[in-house]
Parts: C-alpha cells; sequence; structure tokens
C-alpha cells in the first residue's frame, strides 16, 4: 500500500514544523539577531501594549535658599506604544494527480512536498526580511516616470535601480503617495523587466492611471495596513504614515518630540561615507539616550555602503577585523561593532541598532495550521489538498530614541 494523506500529515508534524523555525529566525539576518538577543517575546491579544518611561522627577536635585520652601514634589512620567498585531500567511497546494503518480513511492510524494514546503519556506522567510527593512507599507517599487504605454520605471524610492519585484509576474495594488490610502490599481499584474534609462521597467497590464504621480508606489496585492512594520519606520524622526494609524505604535512625533531615533545626514543630499558622520550617530544615541555607545550591538547596512566603508579604511589605511556572526554571516567592524550588508535593506543608509529596545511581539511563532488534527486539507471544489503556515506578531519598539540612522551615504 502506498502513503496515504493520514500518513504524510504523521510525516510532516514528525519532520517539517521543526525547521520552519529554524530556517526562518536563522536564515534572515535581522530576525536572527532579534532571536539571539532574546528580543523576542511571546504575548497574547489583538494589540500589544507597551509602558514607556518618558519623563523624570523635575524635582531632584533643587536647591533652596536656607530656609525656603521645599521644592514641589514631582513624579516619573510614562506613556504607552501600542503594538498591533499582523497575521502573515503562506500557502501551499498539491494536486490530485502530483499525490496519485507519487502514492506508490512514500519517496517520491514527501519530495514533492518537501519541495512545495521548502519552497513556502524560503518565500516566506524573505517577505519577513523585507518587511523587517521597511516601514509598514512593504513598497515593492516606486513610480519615476512612464516609459510608454503600459511600461514604466520605478526604483526604490531614493533614486536606485532597485525594486523587490521578482523576475515574472507579480500581482499588486498601486497606492497614492499623497494620501497612503487611494489605489490607483487593484489586483493589478505587473511584470519585472530590466534596467533603463530611468529606473527598472515595469509593465502594467492595464493602463497607467492619469493620476499617478512620481513617488506612488506598488504593494502586494491586498495586503496595504496589513503587513510588518521595519526598521525604516522605527528608526526615523517622522511618522511612517501607516492608514488608520497615529503615528508609530500610536504615538505622533509633533505631540511626542522624545518619540524619534537619533538623524544624521538627509538622503536629499547625498555625500561621502565618512568616519565623523558615523560617530556622530553613536554620540547622539549616548549623549541623548540612557544608552551608550556599548549598548550599539549591530550596524546594519546595504553591500553598497559595506564596500563603501572598507574603500574608505583601505583609502585612510585604517585598520579593520572581519567576523563571522552566528548563522554564518559575515561582518566587518567598525570600533568593535559588526557591520553587517544585507541585500534587502534599504540603500544609502546605516542603521545603529540597540536590539534591546526593538522587540518581536508574537502572539504565535511560525507553524503550519493543524489545529483539525491535520496539515493537509482539502482545497474546496478543486482535485486538490493545501497546507497554510503561519505567524501572528509584529516588531516593536520600547526605546525609539535609543537607534540611529546615518542617512544619504552615496553608494
Amino acid at each position: 500500500m502506498g502513503m496515504d494523506l493520514t500518513q504524510a500529515d504523521k510525516v510532516l508534524k514528525i519532520f517539517y514544523l521543526p525547521p520552519v523555525r529554524e530556517m526562518l529566525n536563522s536564515a534572515t539576518i535581522l530576525l536572527s539577531r532579534l532571536e539571539k538577543d532574546s528580543s523576542t517575546q511571546d504575548v497574547s491579544g489583538k494589540t500589544f501594549t507597551v509602558p514607556l518611561h518618558i519623563g523624570q522627577n523635575e524635582a531632584a536635585g533643587v536647591g533652596r535658599a536656607e530656609g525656603g520652601t521645599l521644592p514641589t514634589a514631582g513624579a516619573q512620567s510614562y506613556g504607552e506604544a501600542k503594538v498591533p498585531n499582523k497575521y502573515l500567511y503562506g500557502s501551499i497546494e498539491i494536486s490530485g494527480p502530483v499525490i496519485a503518480a507519487t502514492r506508490n513511492s512514500a519517496g517520491a510524494f514527501i519530495k514533492a512536498i518537501e519541495s512545495e514546503m521548502k519552497g513556502c519556506m524560503k518565500n516566506t522567510k524573505r517577505a519577513i526580511n523585507r518587511q523587517l527593512h521597511g516601514d509598514g507599507h512593504d513598497a515593492l517599487g516606486f513610480y519615476v516616470s512612464t516609459k510608454a504605454g503600459r511600461t514604466v520605471y520605478m526604483d526604490d524610492g531614493n533614486g536606485n535601480f532597485f525594486t523587490h519585484l521578482t523576475p515574472g509576474t507579480t500581482t499588486v495594488d498601486l497606492i497614492d503617495a499623497s494620501d497612503n490610502s487611494t489605489e490607483l490599481l487593484s489586483d493589478e499584474k505587473v511584470t519585472l523587466g530590466p534596467e533603463g534609462t530611468s529606473g527598472i521597467e515595469v509593465t502594467f497590464t492595464s493602463a497607467i492611471p492619469g493620476t499617478i504621480a512620481a513617488g506612488d508606489y506598488i504593494v502586494p496585492a491586498n495586503t496595504h495596513g496589513y503587513q510588518m512594520m521595519g526598521l525604516a519606520g522605527i528608526v526615523s524622526a517622522a511618522d511612517p504614515g501607516i492608514l488608520g494609524a497615529a503615528g508609530l505604535h500610536g504615538l505622533p512625533v509633533a505631540t511626542n518630540p522624545w518619540w524619534a531615533a537619533q538623524v544624521v545626514g538627509s538622503d536629499a543630499s547625498k555625500v561621502d561615507l565618512s568616519i565623523p558622520n558615523m560617530q556622530k550617530v553613536f554620540s547622539k544615541i549616548a549623549s541623548s539616550t540612557d544608552y551608550s555607545e556599548a549598548d550599539i550591538k549591530l550596524i546594519l547596512t546595504s553591500y553598497g555602503v559595506r564596500d563603501k566603508y572598507v574603500e574608505l579604511c583601505s583609502n585612510e589605511r585604517r585598520f579593520y577585523n572581519t567576523m563571522t556572526l552566528d548563522g554564518g554571516f559575515e561582518a566587518v567592524d567598525y570600533n568593535g561593532k559588526p557591520i553587517v550588508p544585507d541585500a534587502q535593506c534599504k540603500k544609502n543608509r546605516m542603521y545603529f541598532l540597540v536590539l534591546d529596545s526593538l522587540k518581536l511581539f508574537r502572539s504565535a511563532d511560525f507553524s503550519w495550521m493543524d489545529r483539525d488534527g491535520a496539515i493537509l486539507a482539502r482545497v474546496p471544489n478543486k482535485d486538490a489538498y493545501g497546507a497554510t503556515l503561519f505567524h501572528y506578531g509584529d516588531l516593536g519598539c520600547v526605546c525609539r530614541n535609543a537607534n540611529g540612522v546615518l542617512l544619504g551615504i552615496n553608494e
């Protein structure tokens, strides 16, 4: 007798559940470091509320004349950040003919399942990593100009010829950047093309809307507002502008000026990387927060900026060490801090991270749905069985000003 679906589910539970966590938690740089530094926090609820210490007792160390009136009693000030829970999914589907073709060979059936599950893990890994570098919008590319017909030029929003689109066709929504809410196109299929004169060529299936403007962006279809928060939204002095949200974690910078990261430089005026500018970020964190330079555990950047740092050290005859971090990631060092490149990190910048201030709040770790006792479930009205990977949680920050970013670096 060949392997049936009951037997297959036993194999899936034994052999496939643990690798999901291992692959997703160790194969991405940021996620790996958050796990390593115990920066994940298992919680429950729809929204994760984080108490914040925002002010000190003013009635401390107050001088008075002899016999003078004692100062009025003060108190510590507190606030709270509310981190929304985000629900992420990945799905696979095995057709009836594939099951039938492999039913007399347990090995063949396992390979068919394994191929789909590993593919889903890999794709989910990259999607999570991309979101952890974003600002909650999860933009895949930004409109620059129209080339001709339904083909446009897109970039990364900062002038670099780069998008997060993958080869082939992707289903997206086109979002109006002026309000971060209006969908100029919905469920639109776009195809990634070559590099053009003004950006990456992207071809739309529908006609380009007449109201499209530079800076409008595409996101995975039906996801806008539901993706995880990332470093671009947290390590910033501005509000992320997420639809329906008042500032980062419900705290607008305008009324909470202390809720801002340390920012040096500007993307509007790019300059060459310099050691003094790097040191400015360290100094701002150490002088403006309760954290010191020693608390900065990671400098995260793009490959282009990492290469510029190596070139800078060579030109100035500065010595730097190389190191291998947990997970096999290679890094160069600056004052003993690892500078780690990530292919999905935003370009032209360096993040200086106090990992203790960043938390992955989770109500459910990566798992395959099996509450009914089976990972594989019949797909309604189709000759197929499917499985769904899920994760409930979001990246939050408990001390935003502890982190810093150096912007506007020429690559």
